[in-house]
């Protein structure tokens, strides 16, 4: 994909070089013709004859957005990472730099890390005007080089893409809209979940007392997910288990806050050999 956008810049740019050295042509032949042009139109024509300038403008508003793919060769642990730590990565797509220059498949990339946010209690995410909803942690990666190319712009994560991960049973990562890795998971769905059976107890009036417990018990054991507020580990042991007490506590009243207290999510880490695609950031935003 990447190389049919290369083939339609340089076949783009070569229209506006011959466009310009056209106009500048016929410019040249009808100014003899032209005995009373309208002063805006002359200046416009002057302009129009420099076919190198008008030919860098046409080609940069067509030029494709700088977009590749990153194999990590070094890990990230995001429990300890910290802000300037450097990352490196190995170049999976051959792309064009913005000085027009193409650097191959297999070229050593560096970046660095230029953010972490650590996990933190459910309950803390539920007030976090930028991570709201998500107690797991985050990471900010920017690409500063690939091969000899030294980046001025932002390279960053592509937003709403996902982490291809070397381990297939690794928690699932992705990017979100402003370009931060993160864990993935529904957690909108659970929570309309949790709202459906906090509904129900309440309509089941006393009896939801009872209702509640053995429902989040339930829903806990059948989807551990559901229970810890965040996707289910490895390292977390007897997840079913665990889940159905978790549920019963998160049906209780008030188990909301005990819930929101004890369940944390988990630091992103990145294991070598995963793959991030990465873009460029324009001043407005992601591109």
């Amino acid at each position: 994909m990447y190389n049919f956008y290369m083939q339609n810049w340089v076949a783009a740019s070569s229209l506006a070089l011959l466009l310009s050295f056209s106009i500048g042509t016929v410019d040249g032949h009808c100014q003899a013709f032209d005995v009373q042009k309208d002063p805006i139109q002359a200046a416009v024509s002057r302009d129009a004859s420099v076919p190198g300038e008008q030919a860098a403008k046409m080609a940069k508003a067509v030029a494709p957005m700088l977009r590749f793919r990153v194999k990590l060769i070094s890990a990230i642990d995001g429990s300890i990472a910290q802000v300037g730590d450097t990352v490196h990565g190995e170049l999976l797509d051959t792309v064009m730099m913005p000085d027009g220059k193409f650097i191959g498949a297999g070229a050593h990339v560096i970046g660095e890390i230029t953010e972490v946010d650590l996990k933190k209690s459910s309950l803390k995410s539920d007030f976090s005007p930028r991570h709201w909803r998500n107690c797991n942690g985050t990471i900010c990666i920017k690409i500063t080089r690939v091969g000899e190319h030294q980046f001025i712009n932002d390279i960053i994560p592509a937003p709403k893409t996902r982490i291809e991960r070397v381990d297939k049973k690794a928690v699932t990562l992705g990017v979100d809209g402003k370009g931060e890795i993160t864990v993935q998971y529904n957690s909108a769905g659970y929570t309309a979940a949790n709202v459906a059976i906090s509904g129900g107890c309440l309509a089941a009036g006393p009896a939801g007392l009872i209702v509640g417990p053995i429902v989040g018990g339930v829903a806990g054991a059948t989807d551990p997910t559901f229970a810890y507020g965040r996707p289910v580990t490895q390292e977390d042991s007897h997840p079913h288990m665990k889940g159905f007490f978790k549920g019963v506590i998160g049906g209780l009243p008030g188990g909301f806050f005990i819930s929101g207290l004890t369940n944390h999510g988990i630091n992103v880490s990145l294991a070598p050999g995963d793959v991030i695609v990465f873009q460029e950031r324009t001043l407005t935003g992601v591109r």
